[in-house]
């Protein structure tokens, strides 16, 4: 398996870019892991660099028949974004798993409480509304993600509470269906 150039991203130092991105699910040259991982979610390797490849660290993600690698500077910041094809019969190479393609379905087998907020947000994909929480009267130390399901039905919802990385409360709202 052959990679790809690196992909072009201008590196940023805007938090509020970073954010974006990655509710996007698009990690950026310069992003700090946090956001990476909100942006592609747990990678399924991490490794240290192989030859031609610079950096520290190495994370290796297989979503979409394309695996991608990200490499981090010893600064913790993405250096470098490189993708290609996955190969089936790669060794090495684990199958990817069928994601459902219902955002709906999606939605409803991703949220469960104590699980990784990064995690929910990668398989569930990115929210369409964020409300900051005050928890223990420290105004932005929670956040509530709401999927509206239904554009025409206000009370079509799913949404989780994220306090300290973990979804700490589900809600599930579907009337009129």
């Amino acid at each position: 398996m052959q990679l790809n150039d690196a992909v072009k991203v201008r590196p940023t130092g805007d938090e509020a870019t970073w954010s974006a991105a990655a509710r996007e699910g698009k990690p950026l040259v310069g992003m700090p892991k946090p956001f990476v991982i909100a942006a592609f979610g747990e990678p399924r390797e991490i490794r240290v660099p192989k030859a031609g490849e610079s950096g520290t660290e190495v994370w290796v993600y297989a979503k979409g028949g394309q695996v991608t690698r990200i490499g981090f500077a010893g600064t913790g910041v993405v250096a470098w974004i490189r993708a290609d094809a996955a190969a089936a019969d790669a060794p090495g190479t684990a199958p990817i798993a069928a994601r459902p393609a219902d955002r709906a379905t999606r939605v409803r087998e991703a949220l469960g409480v104590g699980r990784p907020c990064t995690a929910v947000l990668a398989e569930a994909g990115a929210a369409d509304r964020e409300e900051p929480l005050a928890v223990g009267g420290v105004v932005g130390s929670g956040t509530r993600y709401v999927y509206a399901l239904d554009p025409s039905n206000a009370n079509a919802y799913a949404a989780f509470v994220c306090v300290g990385g973990r979804v700490t409360g589900v809600e599930r709202f579907m009337t009129g269906q």
